[in-house]
């Protein structure tokens, strides 16, 4: 059978995940023979020809997944509304270690009768139909994946204030690992491994990358921290505010082994196009006159829009990385102006130390508080992301993520050599089948990928070639993840919020007035 999962039409929400998670798909004609799928993934009314294909395969033990948006079209029943803003999941399913999940939208159910939940609190539903099941998620993806809005959230810690940050409203990368689970849920039920590219170069199983930005940070705290990153080779992508032409020759243009991105020369994302282009044409000039050439971009306060992303596809930047887009999330192609963009989107982790410092973090708890990603990080199978503010001087605490790094034998990568990977990943066609006791691949010449099976909480990386003995693959198996019994409190309202709010727009008013 081949390890394929199909389509009716690859809609920008799945399309980002699709190649967020790189599984081998294929979007479905009508001609296909549908048993050659391990599930099907509806997205849209089917017409009458295609609904009796549907239903034979359903009826003959396949699986399909459908959402709000099409779920009329499956179901003669009335369906309730509700709006929900975030959820957790049923302790006992198969997403519970998912954690706390921002939704912010309105969710579609179907009335119980002759349905089951898969995840009552997530209002997931299965029906049965002849020997194969629907499965009905009640929310509109793309809606959620394109979703551009953001808010200031807060992240657990084990102690009652809790670190925020302004970032997107949507907890995209939550979503993804729901489909994920949802998808591995399937292949389990089939007895089938979950097969797709692995998130890491081979022969990678993890990888760590350390951003810097250097808004008003000084000659000697710049380079006290690139004396931390030789001293633990530690090889950053520093994404400089260009203002200050002799911090650029003297400092950033003589770094060896680091990477330098732009940050901005007005420390700001402005809400218009031109706005935005001069910003950035500055700030490139800045850095062609010091000799310094960039692939990459970081806006200030992690903000983002789509005139800025037009701006950084016509100046045709490899990537940026800005968290009101995303955040803690694998790295995707933003989707807007009805098209794919070319600049790939790096989420990272969103709290930086001078968020703990705000918070009232002691020094032991801002280093227990990137362990406890760091750790989670390796669980999950993400990349490890950090950022830092060199002008916050917290170089002891980097030190620490450093030497917890290189303890635990966690290759790094700059952001520049993990999106040459990332879409050398994305541009690679491949096709899977499983015969018996082995699997048989079609591919390019492939260099730098590796592939991923799950099954039965375990999971195996190998190489790609031409066919593949299950029985000589070396399994790992999945730790479990740590999900706190307070998750709820990360969302409860707390008069911080708005002193924190007032403070980040006294800051964008103070840095407008500044360079104005």
């Amino acid at each position: 059978m081949k390890l394929k999962i199909g389509i009716d039409k690859l809609t920008p929400g799945w399309q980002i995940i699709f190649q967020q998670q790189a599984y081998n798909t294929s979007e479905l004609a009508l001609d296909d023979d549908l048993n050659d799928y391990v599930c099907l993934i509806i997205t849209q009314k089917p017409s009458i020809e295609f609904q009796k294909k549907i239903d034979n395969y359903t009826k003959n033990g396949g699986i399909i997944i459908i959402d709000s948006t099409v779920s009329c079209y499956f179901f003669k029943v009335k369906f309730k509304k509700k709006k929900v803003s975030f959820l957790i999941p049923t302790k006992d399913s198969i997403f519970n270690e998912l954690g706390l999940v921002d939704f912010y939208t309105t969710f579609y159910y179907l009335k119980p009768y002759n349905f089951k939940w898969l995840d009552k609190k997530l209002m997931i539903q299965t029906k049965l139909i002849g020997s194969g099941m629907i499965i009905n998620l009640p929310f509109d993806l793309d809606k959620l994946m394109l979703d551009e809005s953001t808010k200031r959230k807060k992240f657990w810690a084990d102690r009652k204030e809790l670190p925020s940050e302004i970032v997107s409203r949507i907890s995209k990368g939550k979503i993804r690992q729901l489909i994920h689970k949802l998808l591995y849920f399937i292949h389990q039920k089939k007895n089938l491994p979950l097969m797709r590219i692995s998130e890491f170069p081979k022969p990678l199983q993890s990888l760590f990358m350390f951003r810097v930005d250097t808004d008003f940070c000084s000659a000697d705290q710049a380079n006290s921290l690139y004396e931390i990153c030789k001293k633990y080779n530690i090889n950053g992508t520093w994404f400089v505010d260009t203002k200050d032409s002799s911090m650029l020759k003297d400092v950033y243009a003589k770094m060896t082994d680091q990477e330098i991105g732009l940050h901005c020369k007005r420390h700001l994302v402005f809400d218009d196009y031109k706005s935005n282009k001069v910003n950035i044409e500055n700030g490139l000039e800045d850095l062609e006159k010091a000799g310094i050439k960039v692939e990459g971009f970081a806006a200030p306060f992690g903000s983002w829009n789509e005139d800025l992303g037009k701006v950084l596809e016509e100046k045709k930047f490899t990537y940026s990385s800005e968290f009101a887009v995303n955040y803690d999330d694998l790295p995707f192609f933003p989707f807007y102006h009805d098209k794919s963009s070319s600049v790939l989107q790096i989420p990272i982790f969103p709290v930086s130390t001078g968020r703990l410092r705000r918070s009232h973090f002691s020094l032991e708890e801002m280093w227990q508080f990137y362990k406890q990603y760091i750790d989670e990080c390796l669980k999950r199978n993400q990349p490890i992301i950090i950022y830092y503010h060199p002008s916050h001087g917290h170089h002891n605490i980097i030190e620490q993520v450093f030497s917890y790094v290189n303890d635990l034998e966690i290759p790094n990568l700059t952001f520049n050599e993990f999106s040459k990977f990332w879409i050398e990943r994305k541009n690679f066609s491949w096709d899977a089948e499983i015969k018996s006791d082995r699997l048989e691949l079609k591919f390019e010449k492939s260099s730098n990928l590796q592939l991923v099976l799950e099954k039965e909480n375990e999971i195996s990386y190998f190489s790609f070639q031409n066919q593949i003995k299950l029985k000589k693959l070396s399994w790992q198996r999945k730790e479990a993840i740590f999900i706190p019994d307070d998750l709820k409190r990360i969302r409860k309202w707390h008069w911080r919020d708005v002193l924190y709010n007032y403070e980040s727009n006294k800051g964008k008013k103070y840095h407008e007035n500044l360079s104005g």
